[in-house]
């Protein structure tokens, strides 16, 4: 007979292999639809880009239609890659941002230290001040 111990390491075993399963098979559905549906957006959008210059060449002619699509699509990358960078000069500037502010408050707390040790009355006022100035702030941004 199995000990009480026994029985319910065996029963928590078998609660996690299922739960572990049951995500692995829902992680290997969702890999397989999402390739699927990658290859089938792609190829609904290869045969739009198709239809769209045999459109354009029946209008304009072969060369002018391939010309006008490939500057289009040439243009839309460059906005895309202008918005791109944008994005990442501002998030590197808010990264900078926060590097200045964690070193002002780790001088502040070097600063803080010493005063402590110099005079022991004077760390309840600093203590004060830097529960006031390091509490959690908001997280909503205002930019």
């Amino acid at each position: 007979m199995l000990s009480l111990g026994a029985i319910l390491v065996q029963n928590l075993v078998s609660r996690v292999s299922d739960r572990v399963d049951e995500t692995v098979d829902i992680a290997k559905r969702s890999v397989i639809a999402g390739l699927v549906i990658g290859v089938l957006l792609i190829t609904a959008y290869v045969l739009t880009i198709v239809g769209a210059a045999v459109l354009l060449s029946e209008r304009y002619g072969t060369v002018a239609a391939l010309f006008g699509l490939a500057g289009g699509f040439l243009l839309l990358a460059l906005i895309v890659l202008a918005v791109a960078a944008a994005g990442n000069r501002r998030e590197r500037e808010l990264r900078r941002l926060r590097r200045q502010q964690l070193t002002a408050r780790r001088d502040l707390m070097a600063a803080a230290a010493t005063v402590t040790m110099k005079k022991p009355l004077a760390a309840t006022a600093v203590a004060l001040a830097l529960g006031f100035l390091l509490a959690p702030k908001s997280r909503r941004k205002d930019d």
